[in-house]
């Protein structure tokens, strides 16, 4: 009996360990799209706390677990990660993973559902400040995104390596001086996406009288993770110290 008793103690244990592991989901309150996502503390960081919010948007093929790994585990500020999983299957990537839209129909279809997604997040989660959004690659277009519709929903956006339409960029926005600050970064070498359009994406930021500049890194498009990391994790580490000093 005691033997049956410490096994089924021990299933019990597993199952609340797997079920505390698995991605919750979230959507806004206009939208039907449901966003799967993974919660990270950082810098010690507790989570029944009032904590900066960071929503974090990989790139195509990745996965959100290996996207904070690899990027943002060193990161050692307390803060939230919100790290969202792409809604697009990428099936040829070695993680069998996903990415987020790239063509401007669909991309401002998921912009808007996003944005309508983190109001919950910001009522769901103790928070201080306005969140950042911090996206690469094909995140990075949906970060842009944010920034040019919804600047005054973020206090930072960082898009990585990624690029915004013109076309998408039709009408005058009213600037406002509480706007997000965006701070872009790209490699000079990226043979994916080309530096010159994210350059093109700050300059259309600027435009429509944004906050924005540039920050580029050596090596190419993935460089972010290697030569590009120890810049990327200072700015957020300001951001992070400016919204809860």
């Amino acid at each position: 009996m005691k033997k049956l008793v410490a096994l089924l103690l021990f299933i019990l244990f597993i199952g609340i360990i797997y079920w505390w592991r698995l991605p919750s989901t979230v959507k806004g309150p206009s939208s039907e799209q449901k966003f799967e996502y993974i919660v990270r503390i950082s810098g010690n960081g507790d989570s029944s706390d009032a904590l900066p919010m960071i929503i974090a948007l990989h790139g195509n093929g990745d996965i959100p677990g290996n996207f904070y790994d690899t990027l943002l585990k060193d990161f050692n500020y307390p803060a939230r990660f919100i790290v969202m999983k792409g809604l697009i299957d990428v099936p040829s990537s070695f993680l069998s993973g996903r990415g987020w839209p790239m063509d401007d129909k669909e991309l401002s279809k998921c912009g808007e559902e996003m944005a309508d997604a983190i109001s919950v997040l910001l009522e769901r989660y103790p928070t201080k400040g306005r969140p950042v959004v911090l996206g690469f690659s094909s995140g990075a277009f949906v970060a842009y995104y944010l920034a040019a519709f919804h600047a005054d929903r973020f206090s930072y956006i960082f898009p990585i390596s990624g690029r915004l339409s013109g076309n998408l960029l039709t009408a005058k926005k009213v600037s406002h001086d509480d706007d997000a600050k965006v701070i872009a970064f790209h490699s000079k070498g990226d043979g994916i996406i080309a530096f010159s359009s994210g350059a093109a994406a700050v300059e259309s930021l600027k435009q429509i009288g944004l906050d924005a500049e540039m920050v580029t890194f050596d090596g190419g498009h993935t460089d972010i993770f290697r030569s590009g990391k120890e810049i990327l994790l200072n700015h957020l580490s300001d951001a992070v110290n400016e919204i809860s000093p």
